[in-house]
């Protein structure tokens, strides 16, 4: 039997159906946790990316739609948290939407790559400014 982290994706909902905030929370081999949350307006141009990764996984729209935890595989799981981790600290909706587009157009392999350059001091710096490259500062 092999162990796998385990992550749990949360689509939030506004009264008129809207995406308001997106999380993941994620349960390492340790047992220890970690999770991310990205709210307001990043979460709305975040939505359309982390669907498509999520789609991947043969999500159903019902479980898109349903609010409740989408448990997903390691692999899809690290794809929407590293998704959710490069654009928490933007605050520009041209680099929100090209870093997150970026993220969701990634491999799953190239995904896990950079999911693991995150535990180091300057990945995702790295990451937002790769995908982040040809937009004027």
């Amino acid at each position: 039997m092999t162990r796998n982290e385990v992550y749990r994706c949360l689509i939030e909902r506004d009264e008129d159906g809207r995406v308001k905030a997106l999380s993941v929370e994620a349960t390492d081999l340790e047992g220890a946790e970690r999770s991310v949350r990205v709210n307001g307006y990043r979460a709305i141009h975040v939505a359309a990316g982390a669907q498509e990764v999520l789609r991947s996984a043969r999500l159903r729209g019902r479980d898109w739609t349903s609010g409740e935890p989408i448990v997903v595989d390691a692999q899809v799981g690290a794809h929407v948290e590293l998704l959710l981790r490069a654009v928490k600290p933007l605050q520009r909706v041209d680099r929100i939407g090209t870093v997150a587009d970026g993220v969701a157009a990634m491999s799953r392999e190239e995904a896990a790559y950079w999911h693991a350059q995150t535990s180091r001091r300057n990945g995702l710096r790295a990451l937002r400014l790769l995908l982040a490259e040809g937009i004027k500062r």
